[in-house]
């Protein structure tokens, strides 16, 4: 079967990389940054590099990478996942409200082993197409709070109850 290919970027670590670059402004700074160069250097290069990764689908399982190095950082069979759920990560924070947009592959004992975000991937559709082929779909779209140890496999993933579902839907007005 033919492999799928997403190439995706790590905003989150991008954004430290820009953090990390912005003293060079300050003189002080500079000097320490132009005298170890031999170190900052590729110390810059290598945590760029982790910034970009892809995840790839054949029929044996799904595997997530470095783009330019090849580093696994995950690799799960078909047989280890029961399900994937599209999620809506609703991060709270000191400036309001985050969601995030993610794709989360449910092993046999509802953890979480793999998230995958959907917005910095390119080529999702393809991949979504040979995902579905190999796995079965969560049908309830989960929308879960501050999902800090669910999110990364550390608790099991909390299933919306009927009960639940009656309430909000007796909530809205109609």
């Amino acid at each position: 079967m033919k492999e799928f290919k997403s190439i995706g970027i790590n905003l989150d670590m991008l954004a430290g990389l820009l953090i990390l670059m912005l003293p060079l402004y300050i003189d002080a700074v500079q000097d320490f940054f132009i005298q170890n160069l031999y170190v900052i250097i590729p110390c810059t290069i290598l945590y760029a590099l982790c910034c970009i990764t892809t995840v790839r689908v054949n029929r044996e399982g799904i595997k997530k990478e470095l783009y330019l190095a090849p580093i696994t950082l995950k690799k799960k069979t078909w047989r280890e996942i029961k399900h994937y759920a599209h999620v809506t990560e609703k991060w709270s924070g000191q400036y309001g409200t985050q969601k995030i947009e993610v794709l989360w592959f449910i092993d046999f004992n509802d953890k979480v082993c793999l998230r995958i975000q959907k917005k910095t991937r390119k080529n999702l559709d393809k991949i979504m197409e040979a995902i579905d082929k190999f796995e079965d779909k969560y049908e309830i779209k989960l929308e879960i709070k501050d999902p800090y140890l669910m999110a990364y496999g550390y608790s099991k993933v909390k299933y919306p109850t009927e009960k639940s579902e009656e309430v909000k839907k007796d909530d809205k007005p109609e």
